[in-house]
């Protein structure tokens, strides 16, 4: 019996001891410095963050082109656009993709209207990449047993890294493959719309017996006001109206309600049924496509 109370009485003497020693230990001095380390910033490779800044981010162009081919025009000298006119849009496509519908003024041009479609610049995004952060090599400060399991870690850092980065390279690698795949594809539909179904409306004679400019007007407008949500950003759209504006089919008043800024061409200076439609004069078919282009092109900067 005074074994077994001494054997506790030893025992309740041990934890007496242990408990303070313990409750010291989990006691941090205020004047202790706790050592933190900065948290690494992930960085897109010199290669990718040069990509990402200076790829295109051009807003999309639509335009719509008709060309009066009524008796009328030919009497009031109204100047036909040439290839090259056309051209100077259908370059804007080349670099900021968009829509570009041609069509005539004649005895009704309610009809389909040719056009070509050029998607946007395909685009590279941030998030596709890993930005892999390079391991820092460890430094030996004399205990040989941590220098080897930090130098064992940096290695496996080390592959990791050079993965991560050969995957990134590929990626930009694919990118910019399929960046020269869209300019090659998007010349060679520009070239073929050019070709197959501009130059035809172009050599069409001036000889419409009557001149449904409402119906061509109507006809824009569908083009104009179709659904921006298959573009990246809103695009900006004009309309070049290639006429004296003189009406004998149309029954209705004419409205132009669009965003579409507007562009007549009509060297007898009459503005027809376009009196009642906001737009922009011009006596020459070219100073009309250098407007455009200039206007696209400020909207850029």
């Amino acid at each position: 019996m005074i074994v077994t109370i001494l054997k506790i009485y030893g025992i309740l003497i041990i934890i007496s001891t242990i408990l303070p020693i313990a409750s010291c230990a989990g006691k941090v001095d205020g004047k202790t410095s706790i050592k933190t380390t900065s948290p690494i910033i992930s960085e897109p490779l010199p290669e990718v963050k040069n990509a990402l800044q200076n790829q295109a981010r051009s807003t999309p162009v639509k335009v719509v082109i008709l060309i009066d081919k009524t008796v009328s025009a030919d009497w009031s000298r109204i100047e036909g656009p040439k290839t090259q006119d056309v051209q100077s849009s259908l370059r804007l496509l080349k670099i900021n993709g968009g829509e570009l519908a041609v069509g005539n003024f004649c005895d009704d041009s309610n009809r389909p209207l040719e056009r070509v479609r050029v998607e946007q610049q395909p685009l590279l995004e941030k998030v596709v990449f890993h930005h892999p952060v390079p391991p820092v090599e460890p430094k030996n400060k004399g205990n040989a047993f941590t220098y080897r399991k930090e130098k064992d870690q940096y290695k496996q850092e080390l592959v990791k890294y050079k993965t991560l980065r050969q995957n990134d390279l590929q990626i930009l690698a694919d990118h910019n493959n399929s960046v020269q795949e869209w300019h090659s594809q998007s010349e060679e539909k520009i070239n073929e719309f050019l070709t197959t179904q501009v130059q035809p409306i172009l050599a069409r004679p001036v000889n419409c017996g009557s001149s449904d400019i409402q119906g061509g007007i109507n006809r824009a407008k569908l083009f104009l006001g179709e659904s921006d949500l298959t573009w990246r950003q809103t695009p900006q759209k004009f309309a070049v109206f290639i006429t004296d504006g003189l009406d004998n089919v149309g029954v209705q008043p004419v409205e132009f309600k669009s965003n579409a800024e507007v562009l007549l061409v009509n060297g007898a200076g009459g503005k027809g049924i376009f009196e009642n439609i906001e737009h922009k004069a011009f006596e020459s078919v070219p100073a009309a496509f250098r407007y455009l282009v200039t206007q696209v092109n400020k909207g850029e900067n």
